[in-house]
């Protein structure tokens, strides 16, 4: 696998719809915008993409178009299922964050004395990787090494023994220089696979349980994502789509992904089911007469951390897991997804209480990017009058 697999930017065939639609928007802007998605889609060469709006506490908007299966002419429906690589890791966050407002850790805890192997940056000994640090990409861990592990056709090691053996000194692919950065834990941001990995391990170090478990127990089980797995074996393959690439003028079938880090990029989920995971954002925390997270939290969550990601852009900031930027006055939290055969993104507006999201079975490639892109701005556009 390379390092692109797990796009993390923030926003800077001809396909068939399928027939179905949450809602009924205004027929006009539906029409133009399906217009818009098949064009985007045949020019891209992206097999399908499922789309949702969500708007306060329900979802008013969610279609599916093109096909997630080629050969059987299998079309995309809001139910259908899409691995959404580094997306996932906001779920990883927001169960983390439940956790910890539950006391059972705080964001400036050393995570070292809750492993059950050593974890220290070797360059700065003295200077503890804290959660804070694996939530906002500053903990000093480097997916240099990671980025050039190849785990496909092969069973991969389970997430402990990953981490132990990039991680800890002596390890199957520790290298001192190349799994950690040069940078003092907290000084310097730099988006991570292996640390967001060791944030989801965390949780069944400082719960009974570990995180596919108390994701499935106290988020999908809940708000009612049936079609959610953090594996495709979790999934009938009816509901499945098919990741592709475009090569040569044909579609390419490739392997669904399987890698150890599953908390940074496994989630396989639905248009429909994501949008459920979004009202918690949408919805200030509190789903159904049930908190999610509290009012302290989500303020956690959605503050800037001082680190800046990126000098050439001041105003992009990262947050917990989620990213911010401004947009059209709006101040809004988001994330991008990329794997092999996959495309994901799904942005909120917190003050505003509407959220969006589209996934796809095509590479987050640099030609599909500003496609995707512009799906998403116009459905935010959309969700403001929905």
């Amino acid at each position: 696998m390379s390092l692109p697999r797990r796009d993390f930017l923030i926003l800077s065939v001809a396909a068939l719809i399928a027939p179905q639609v949450r809602a009924n928007p205004n027929t006009n802007w539906r029409r133009d915008f399906e217009a818009f998605v098949l064009d985007g889609l045949a020019t891209t060469q992206t097999p399908g993409m499922s789309v949702a709006i969500i708007r306060g506490g329900r979802t008013v908007f969610a279609q599916g178009y093109g096909y997630a299966y080629i050969a059987t002419a299998r079309h995309v429906t809001a139910d259908t299922v899409f691995q959404i690589a580094s997306v996932s890791k906001t779920v990883t966050a927001t169960a983390m964050m439940m956790l910890s407002q539950e006391g059972r850790f705080k964001l400036d805890d050393a995570v070292a004395p809750l492993l059950d192997f050593p974890v220290e940056h070797p360059k700065y000994p003295d200077a503890p990787v804290t959660f804070r640090h694996l939530f906002t990409h500053t903990s000093g861990i480097s997916d240099e090494v990671y980025g050039d592990l190849d785990f496909t056709g092969k069973t991969p090691p389970s997430l402990r023994d990953f981490l132990a053996g990039y991680l800890a000194r002596g390890g199957r692919w520790y290298a001192a220089d190349k799994c950690w950065s040069g940078a003092k834990p907290g000084t310097a941001w730099s988006y991570s696979n292996v640390a967001v990995a060791l944030l989801g391990y965390l949780a069944g170090r400082v719960s009974p349980e570990p995180l596919d478990v108390v994701t499935q127990k106290r988020i999908f089980a809940p708000l009612g994502m049936r079609n959610t797995a953090w594996r495709y074996e979790g999934i009938s393959d009816r509901h499945l789509a098919q990741p592709y690439e475009f090569e040569g003028r044909r579609y390419r079938r490739i392997p669904h992904q399987s890698y150890p880090d599953w908390p940074a990029g496994l989630l396989c989920t639905s248009a429909n089911d994501f949008a459920k995971f979004l009202r918690i954002y949408t919805e200030e925390g509190r789903v159904d007469d049930r908190t999610y997270l509290t009012q302290d939290a989500l303020k956690a969550m959605l503050t800037p951390h001082p680190v800046v990601m990126d000098p050439q852009r001041p105003t992009n900031r990262q947050g917990l897991i989620w990213q911010l930027f401004d947009w059209k006055g709006a101040h809004l939290a988001g994330h991008h997804g990329g794997d092999p055969g996959a495309a994901s993104v799904a942005v909120f507006d917190f003050a505003r209480h509407i959220a969006v999201l589209a996934f796809a079975n095509i590479d987050d490639s640099h030609r599909f990017k500003p496609f995707q892109n512009e799906v998403t701005f116009r459905l935010l556009d959309r969700a403001n009058v929905a």
